[in-house]
């Protein structure tokens, strides 16, 4: 096993985003060593003359490595849009030398990038890439479902994002109530929805706070603050991962993600693990982790009202705080643990070796 040649293909672990924080749990929960898998970086940063430089020599590497038949299977992580022709491309390489590919979908805007942006002969060359992989991974059954609405042969396996899990409960420390959302700052995951929620509650609680960890709309987001009279209110740390996400994890009251599309968010998942009370939105596979009422609350995305008094609801019942986190965490456990998932892909791989 270990002489055959796993290639991974993704964006660069340098970058921001949920896909990176996926991979670099792969690779700390110690896949790549155990299955001999090489990364390779298609994505860096949104800058044309980069992203042309790190696409060509992905695409060089991968070719001469193909031809020197080195490869034995393809690991493919996509998002939507240019990750989706980018890792299309790999994919039909991986064809052309008959080499197997795993195409694994991260992305909660994958339906409406098909069906509302791709052109007759995109939607074609979206179910060849599915069709043809010898797995696709979806991230719940919810995603499964719209999978095999968009290609019917598309072999598909639900693979959970993982987390590591603490080995108990981290202690419930009642503290200075404050919301975190951790996210890409930007409309579509529903941040000025959850700006428009907040005077309601400082009315009720003066002395909540908001933390947004996330890059994205920062400065638009500090003049709608303003706007809103709540600025001083809204704290933007930028993008966190490492030991910082962490800290502030530990610190948080609530964790929110108003969205209005999600695959299956990793912040969700941490929270969880961390015995933090989840308020989200009813959207992609968020409700295949989240049941109302017990280990977190739904609401329909764009519903201020709605988030408000959910968000309000947890903060003023400590009693009911205690009790999602205990079933976050149970949740976690069940179904994020690192060991089973790294068991899981590891049959898919010597399934498709």
């Amino acid at each position: 096993m270990n002489k055959e040649q796993i290639i991974m293909v993704g964006t660069s672990l340098t970058s921001p985003g949920g896909m990176t924080a996926v991979v670099e749990t792969y690779r700390k929960m110690g896949l790549f060593d155990v299955y001999n898998i090489e990364y390779l970086s298609t994505y860096e940063r949104p800058n044309i003359i980069t992203q042309i430089k790190v696409y060509s020599k992905a695409l060089t590497s991968l070719f001469l490595s193909l031809i020197g038949k080195k490869i034995h299977l393809i690991h493919v992580h996509s998002a939507s849009r240019g990750s989706f022709w980018r890792k299309s491309i790999i994919c039909a390489l991986a064809r052309l030398f008959n080499v197997p590919y795993i195409f694994h979908l991260h992305s909660g805007e994958f339906s409406v990038f098909y069906h509302n942006e791709c052109k007759k002969w995109g939607k074609f060359w979206v179910r060849q890439t599915l069709r043809h992989a010898q797995c696709v991974i979806a991230l719940t059954e919810q995603w499964r479902s719209i999978l095999t609405e968009i290609e019917p042969k598309a072999k598909i396996q639900i693979v959970y994002n993982p987390v590591f899990v603490p080995s108990q409960l981290p202690a419930y420390k009642p503290q200075k109530p404050n919301i975190l959302f951790l996210g890409r700052l930007r409309q579509p995951k529903g941040v000025y929805d959850l700006l428009d929620a907040l005077p309601p509650l400082l009315k009720i609680i003066p002395e909540l706070s908001l933390i947004l960890g996330g890059d994205g709309e920062i400065e638009q987001v500090h003049v709608y603050a303003e706007k809103l009279g709540i600025k001083k209110a809204v704290n933007t740390l930028g993008w966190i991962d490492g030991k910082e996400k962490e800290q502030i994890l530990a610190q948080a009251s609530i964790l929110v993600l108003p969205s209005y599309f999600e695959g299956l968010p990793i912040c969700i998942i941490e929270a969880m693990a961390q015995g933090i009370p989840v308020v989200a939105t009813n959207v992609g596979g968020i409700s295949d982790i989240i049941s109302d009422g017990y280990n977190g609350i739904l609401v329909e995305p764009g519903n201020i009202e709605e988030l408000a008094k959910a968000l309000s609801r947890l903060l003023l019942d400590e009693e009911l705080c205690k009790k999602m986190s205990l079933n976050a965490y149970k949740t976690a456990q069940d179904k994020f643990a690192t060991e089973p998932i790294m068991n899981q892909l590891g049959k898919i791989y010597k399934n498709h070796l």
